[in-house]
């Protein structure tokens, strides 16, 4: 959408005195300045007119989506197919994505363009767009004001980041599930394909005798056959507890444990799937196909902080929770009355394991330590999360791009040499 705006309105006005002037008290010095003016107000709207509906724009970007931390990168053409140069160019920017700007000031000349690349390292997930812009000119007497609208847009998805976690235990779940031995079946016989740390109920015959003596810590063998449980992380997004703004918040740093999580049990082999009490409720089922690790992400770069909180979701959920599960939950609820409603699963064979945000830094007046002790005393794996634990990236400093594409492994499209 184009529009032209007369800047000058006391332009015409003078043209028409000069003109009544004319005609009531001719007089060859009223003809010359109403010629004057009149000549410069058409020249004035035909160089307007012209650049209205020949300055041209085209941005390119192939990225739909990102993770956090990574770097977007747009270039950005104006080119003046116009007869006359365009003296001055405002380009306004109204891209969504945060620390991108690609507005600018310019001129160009008549049959010329202008080219720029703008980029940003992305440390906000969600769904942004790059796109939609203003562009402002006119001609050089000042005459008219020319705006063009340029709405189209592209978006871009800001996954969250994946990091890479200190090692901490998940209870297994079931009776067979996370490699737990089966008696009376060729299961013991075979090649074990690692192990792990020793938990209460494992049975003795599977202890690895040469780790536990390196380490001088009991080991279990975990079988190539042995079947997997499956995890189902559970996020905690009551809005109640989202303390702080940015990285460092307990929404932020919550979000990337879950996909953190997600990815280290998708890469396990396992079937992981994602629950939570967000704004909009997310309920994946634990699954290990190609699309699944998608399906995480894509949720959890969309998720908000809800009004349910943990215990009254536990009640809505308890029924639908499949047996044998590990379940994962992520909270920093410091209210007790949820961990009552865990008790329950684990006689179902769910065996909850729980993420203990720490929000002492944001005095909060129950610590985490007291909830975690709850939770210990009856037998419920827990880890207390500090605050900070995942990392903001380091700004990248990626040199310019050639404009080339690439293709990852996962289907993402992005610039060659980034």
């Amino acid at each position: 959408m184009t529009r032209i705006y007369l800047r000058q309105p006391v332009l015409p006005i003078l043209i028409v005195f000069l003109l009544g002037l004319q005609l009531t008290e001719p007089s060859r010095a009223w003809m010359i300045l109403m010629m004057a003016f009149a000549g410069n107000f058409v020249s004035a709207y035909g160089w307007a007119r012209s650049l209205a509906y020949n300055l041209q724009l085209r941005r390119e970007s192939k990225l739909g989506w990102v993770q956090v931390g990574g770097q977007v990168e747009e270039r950005i053409t104006l080119s003046n197919a116009s007869q006359f140069p365009a003296a001055w160019v405002q380009f306004v920017d109204e891209s969504t994505l945060p620390d991108f700007n690609a507005s600018r000031a310019s001129g160009i000349s008549a049959g010329y363009f202008d080219q720029w690349t703008t980029s940003a390292t992305c440390y906000q997930r969600g769904l942004f767009y790059l796109g939609g812009a203003t562009i402002r000119t006119g001609d050089p007497f000042g005459v008219f004001d020319v705006t063009i609208y340029a709405p189209n847009r592209t978006s871009i998805l800001v996954l969250p980041q994946i990091a890479t976690l200190p090692q901490m235990s998940i209870a297994p779940s079931g009776s067979y599930g996370d490699g737990k031995p089966r008696r009376n079946v060729y299961d013991q016989t075979i090649h074990a394909a690692t192990v792990r740390e020793y938990q209460h109920g494992d049975s003795q015959k599977m202890i690895h005798w040469k780790t536990t003596a390196r380490t001088n810590e009991l080991f279990v063998r975990l079988m190539e056959s042995s079947p997997e449980g499956n995890w189902q992380i559970l996020l905690d997004l009551d809005k109640k507890f989202a303390y702080g703004k940015g990285w460092d918040s307990i929404e932020e740093q919550s979000v990337m444990l879950a996909a953190s999580l997600a990815d280290m049990g998708l890469r396990a082999r396992k079937s992981v799937g994602l629950i939570s009490n967000s704004e909009k409720t997310i309920w994946l089922a634990p699954q290990k196909n190609a699309g699944q690790r998608w399906e995480i992400m894509h949720a959890l770069a969309l998720a908000k902080p809800g009004d349910l909180n943990l215990s009254a979701y536990f009640e809505r959920i308890h029924a639908l929770i499949g047996k044998n599960h590990s379940l994962i939950v992520i909270t920093a609820s410091t209210k007790p009355d949820w961990i009552k409603a865990l008790l329950p699963l684990k006689k179902r064979g769910i065996m909850p394991t729980v993420m203990l945000m720490d929000t002492s830094a944001f005095d909060n007046e129950i610590p985490a330590k007291n909830i975690a002790s709850a939770l210990e005393q009856r037998e419920i794996t827990c880890h207390v999360i500090p605050n900070g634990m995942i990392k903001r990236p380091e700004k990248s400093s990626q040199p310019k791009v050639n404009w080339t594409w690439r293709t990852t492994a996962t289907g993402e499209v992005m610039p060659a040499g980034s």
